[in-house]
């Protein structure tokens, strides 16, 4: 079996979700018969778009299911909108979690809050994961740590990246 046992060429795109603007690729037909995608509607990923390495999640939208791709992605594979693209990808584990190394060491150092961190689901131990990689300085890393950490010993709110308010319809 190939490294990376699933290949086709696409072509990227804008995908408009209400009033979000997306860059993917969409997976043509004959992959998606052959992808567990009835289990797991997001379908965790990792592989090559044009050599460039890329990770993600196969998201559904109107029966058809789409990778969204970044602007370093795109910047470093030398692509833009309308480009065909060779994208080779695996599946990956679907609970599988890539722990920073700050937050691995501290939560090794405190069972209380590993118990905790063991309870959430994958895709919130993933977002917090996120949360302390996209730091930018290592003493922003190192707070976001501390956050969690004391979140998780004291049983308190999680944080994590802003979230926006969802916009409610008001009537006419």
């Amino acid at each position: 079996m190939s490294f990376f046992p699933y290949v086709f060429e696409g072509r990227i795109v804008h995908h408009d979700l209400g009033t979000l603007r997306y860059t993917v690729v969409f997976l043509p037909p004959e992959i998606v018969a052959a992808l567990p995608l009835e289990a797991h509607p997001r379908l965790r990923m990792s592989g090559e778009l044009d050599g460039v390495p890329v990770s993600g999640a196969w998201q559904p939208s109107r029966g058809r299911w789409y990778l969204m791709l970044s602007k370093a992605t795109l910047r470093d594979a030398g692509r833009r909108i309308g480009d065909t693209v060779e994208l080779r990808f695996r599946v990956e584990d679907q609970e599988g979690v890539a722990v920073p190394e700050a937050l691995a060491t501290a939560l090794d150092a405190d069972d209380r809050a590993a118990a905790a961190w063991a309870a959430l689901s994958a895709g919130r131990r993933r977002g917090l994961s996120h949360h302390v990689d996209a730091a930018k300085r290592p003493e922003t890393a190192g707070r976001r740590v501390a956050e969690i950490m004391e979140a998780l010993r004291s049983g308190g709110e999680l944080p994590g990246p802003p979230t926006k308010p969802r916009r409610t319809r008001t009537a006419r």
